[in-house]
Parts: structure tokens; C-alpha cells; sequence
């Protein structure tokens, strides 16, 4: 079997820089499921015999903060965008020996520019999702990935007051839901985990030559997630105090046991109950919500890390996804959620660290474990244009 050849493009404000690959010593990028993704690139610089150093000293081929980053990885027929953002910072190290000196750049995606400027801000009569969709719209972000959050809070019972940046108050109103929010390409998400779309091709272990792909496995059951989450409020007018609970998970189930009936026949183990934090001046269907964020929060049973060797792979893996994990047994073969991914590539090899998670072990039923699967890879939206989008808030561009 021919092995597809690896991709792995870096352009630098939206030009593919062909003197760049050369020098090219490994590029990193962490793909996060909630939060900003980042990247590194690790060049060689070189002395020249006038005194100046390559790609510090050339004028137009050095790197600078707020430059727009994109990189594209992958295989040939299967490469895709891993990251488009902006460089945070730049760092030359020299050596005594100067062919052994490099320069590291770093840099994070398109949420890093909705961290720069913190604010006070009254969003009255609005919904989480409200909120999310504006601050995305703020910054040139599609917004088809906002799911409703339904709650409506009334600006005369329960005023939202944003203190901090946009993106630390979209990360905290996503915590109060059990949503994720991250950026990907020109597309803002604001939603629950994703546990039923389309998985990426299989990861497999002990399945055979032409289908084992994983360098090696590690699952673990964690056994003290909570299971029921209670929150209460003391309604003064009927004085009494109003609770609402919630045990059954919001999330479909990945295997065959959830959390409760790993505990079930378990003395030992006691009820697994959490008591949500107070909210002052909250609604009932408001406490509902909130009760079923923590819910979400506490569902992962089972937690996987891994490594994938990317050559047998074929493909990029990605956070917020489904993915098949076989050959590691009945309790932890099955579907896990791609919770993080360091992809890392060099002149001589590409690795994928990766890190998921599963809300009950055991199997589905419904898994196709055939050695000869073609499954395919949920697709990312993206702009329909390759230019810089100019933000109507910070002035700043963010990446298509």
C-alpha cells in the first residue's frame, strides 16, 4: 500500500513563503475542544558574513506580532486546516555554535484577538447565545455553529454585566451551560459536545499490519464523577425551599454503562451527588439549565490519551469530534470524544498526541470494527474567501 505523502503548508498573512521550508526545523499545533488553539514553529537562523542574522535581520522575511498565521496539515487528498490565527510572540535563541541557533514563534487562533480589550458591558434581555452570537458577529465570525440557549434574562430580574474581554465572558457563560466555545477558521462555536455526528477515521491497535495505527493507548476509568446534580433556592414568597435535580445524562451514551451503573451494587460507593453553586436570582427553568451544564460537566467516565503514528494514520485528527478506538479491548474499544491534539511534525516524521474522553465504557453495538473502514471525516465550515475579514470592533483582522 502506497503511503500518501504529508502536507504540512504555513503561510504567513495569507502567502505561502517557499524559502521558509528550508530552515524549517518542526511545526507544533494544539488543537483544543474548548479554548483557544495554539501553535509553535521552530526555524534554523543563520550568521551572515556581513554580521546579520536570517529572519531576524531581512527586513520583510522576519516574523512580527499580529501577523496572521495559517497553517494546513495532513495527507495528500485529506489535508486541512489546523489552525489560522496570529503570532503572539517571537523568541531567536543563539547558541555557541551558530548553525545550531533558532528562532521559536508562537501564536494562538482568531479567539486571541477577542482577548485584548477587557470592558464593563449591560447586556440586558438577552440569552447566552444572544450574547455569543453578537460578540462572534463583532468580530467577523460565522455564527451558524451558536446553539440557542433559551433563557431569556430579563434586564429587570437577572441583568447580565460582562466584566473582562469578550472571550473571557463567552468562556464563562459557556461554563454556566456545559457548552464549548472555540474558533475554528471563520466560524465561532457556542454548543454542547457533538456526540452523534459523523466520527473520523479509525484509530486501532493490535488490528493487523494495514490497520493498526496507534503507537500505543492509555484508558482510564475515573470512579468519583458524580452522577446527580441538585440545586435549591428558597422561594420567600411560599416560604419553602424549591429544588431541581438532574441525573439522567443530557449527552448520548458511548458504551453500554454509564457512570450509575458502574456505582449500581456498590455499597461502598455511596449516591454520587453534587450541589450546583448558588446563583442569586434565578429562575426555575434557569436552575434547570444550569443544573444540567454541571451535569454535562461530570459525565466523563472513561478518559484516553494516545499516540498516533500520522504516516499509517492518513489523517489529521481533530478536537470536538467522535472517533473510533479499537482493538483495545471490550471495556474501552468504542467511540471517544477527541477532547485535545498536539499534531507534530518534522523534516522526518508527523506524531499526533491526543487526548479523549467517553461517558460510559463498554460497547455501543452499532460499532463497525471491519479492518476495512473508509468512515469520513466530519467537515469544518470555512469562508468562502481566502482575505482577511476587518472587525467592525477592534480594528484588528481575523483570518477567514
Amino acid at each position: 500500500m502506497t503511503t500518501p505523502r504529508r502536507i504540512c503548508v504555513v503561510r504567513v498573512d495569507g502567502q505561502v513563503v517557499e524559502d521558509l521550508y528550508r530552515d524549517l526545523m518542526c511545526v507544533e499545533v494544539c488543537d483544543e475542544n474548548d479554548g483557544a488553539s495554539s501553535f509553535a514553529i521552530k526555524l534554523g537562523i543563520h550568521l551572515k558574513d556581513d554580521g546579520t542574522w536570517t529572519r531576524l535581520d531581512d527586513g520583510d522575511g522576519n516574523f512580527q506580532v499580529w501577523q496572521r498565521i495559517t497553517i494546513v496539515a495532513g495527507f495528500e487528498g485529506n489535508e486541512d486546516v489546523l489552525l489560522d490565527g496570529y503570532i503572539a510572540g517571537v523568541a531567536p535563541r543563539f547558541e555557541p555554535q551558530g548553525s545550531d541557533s533558532y528562532l521559536l514563534i508562537w501564536g494562538y487562533d482568531a479567539s486571541y484577538s477577542m482577548a485584548q480589550e477587557e470592558k464593563v458591558v449591560a447586556w440586558g434581555d438577552a440569552k447566552y447565545s444572544d450574547v455569543a452570537t453578537t460578540i462572534f458577529q463583532d468580530y467577523g465570525l460565522g455564527t451558524d455553529n451558536v446553539e440557542d440557549s433559551q433563557v431569556v434574562h430579563a434586564e429587570d430580574d437577572h441583568l447580565l454585566i460582562q466584566r473582562g474581554s469578550d472571550w473571557q465572558f463567552l468562556k464563562l457563560l459557556a461554563s454556566r451551560l456545559g457548552y464549548e466555545v472555540f474558533v475554528r477558521g471563520g466560524q465561532g462555536y457556542f454548543r454542547p459536545p457533538q456526540l452523534s455526528n459523523t466520527p473520523q477515521p479509525d484509530l486501532a491497535a493490535h488490528f493487523g499490519p494495514a490497520a493498526t495505527n496507534l503507537v500505543w493507548f492509555t484508558p482510564n476509568v475515573v470512579g468519583h464523577m458524580p452522577t446527580k446534580v441538585l440545586k435549591s433556592r428558597a422561594n420567600v414568597t411560599e416560604n419553602k425551599v424549591e429544588d431541581v435535580e438532574v441525573a439522567a445524562s443530557p449527552h448520548r451514551t458511548l458504551g453500554d454503562q454509564d457512570g450509575e451503573a458502574l456505582r449500581s451494587g456498590r455499597d461502598a460507593a455511596g449516591p454520587a451527588v453534587r450541589l450546583a453553586r448558588p446563583d442569586p436570582a434565578v429562575s426555575e427553568q434557569d436552575m434547570e439549565f444550569l443544573v444540567t451544564s454541571s451535569r454535562r460537566q461530570t459525565d466523563w467516565t472513561v478518559e484516553g490519551e494516545g499516540e498516533i503514528d500520522g504516516r499509517l494514520y492518513g489523517f489529521a485528527l481533530k478536537a470536538n469530534r467522535l472517533v473510533l478506538v479499537k482493538g483495545v479491548g471490550r471495556n474501552f474499544s468504542g467511540m471517544y470524544y477527541v477532547k485535545k491534539v498536539i499534531h507534530h511534525f518534522t523534516q522526518k516524521e508527523y506524531k499526533q498526541r491526543f487526548w479523549g474522553c467517553r461517558n460510559g465504557i463498554g460497547l455501543m453495538g452499532d460499532e463497525n470494527f471491519s479492518g476495512d473502514e473508509v468512515a469520513a471525516t466530519e467537515p469544518v465550515p470555512q469562508s468562502s474567501s481566502d482575505q482577511p475579514v476587518e472587525t467592525r470592533q477592534s480594528g484588528r483582522v481575523v483570518a477567514p
